[in-house]
């Protein structure tokens, strides 16, 4: 029974912006116990979401993008399209990785965050020399902390990829869909990327 606790604490927290693992764990050990700490968690992240400051004046010769980078090759495409789209007219863009909560006081989150800025490092290597770009490692459930900090920092569009495919995917639930009917910020949602097997077989 409380290796049920364990899974369905994980599952809810990960929803939450958590790490899954950690609570898995701590349902796993501490059953019901765990749940008032988990609530404790929850309301301390929303208490400093609400606490966040105002946005800044917006630039009216241009606009702010944000790209939620997830080390896909989705999230790249989708950066990549919207540049070419919106290129001229982009401000300035800021590159952000999510990562859970607990990354921010725990031995692997600190590998975590390195492996995070490395991603992003790589992905500025790969545009243009001519594009000016900043990197942030934000916390948190992805859509809610991408959302936040577009309302925060004065961004005028969020860049993503679709939906990622496979069994955790579905469990958590697709941040595209959540940024695109919950966000008071517009959302670029880049194109699907088709499999090389998937494409041979349309093709066949």
């Amino acid at each position: 029974m409380w290796a049920g606790i364990g899974l369905l604490l994980g599952l809810v927290m990960r929803r939450r912006g958590h790490d899954f693992h950690a609570w898995l764990v701590a349902g796993a050990v501490l059953g019901p116990l765990a749940v008032p700490l988990a609530i404790e968690r929850s309301r301390f992240h929303g208490r400093s979401l609400r606490l966040s400051k105002k946005a800044p004046p917006r630039d009216p010769e241009g606009f702010d993008v944000l790209a939620g980078f997830d080390g896909s090759k989705e999230a790249v495409v989708a950066l990549e399209s919207a540049l070419g789209l919106f290129g001229g007219h982009v401000t300035s863009l800021t590159i952000a990785s999510v990562m859970s909560h607990e990354s921010v006081s725990t031995a692997a989150g600190l590998t975590e965050r390195s492996e995070a800025q490395e991603g992003l490092e790589k992905v500025i290597e790969s545009l243009p020399a001519s594009t000016s770009v900043t990197t942030k490692l934000l916390y948190g459930r992805p859509d809610s902390a991408l959302a936040e900090f577009a309302r925060t920092a004065g961004i005028e569009l969020i860049v993503v990829g679709p939906k990622r495919q496979g069994v955790a995917h579905a469990v958590v639930g697709s941040v595209a869909r959540r940024l695109a009917h919950g966000c008071q910020t517009p959302v670029f949602v880049g194109p699907r990327v088709i499999p090389p097997r998937e494409a041979q077989s349309n093709g066949a």
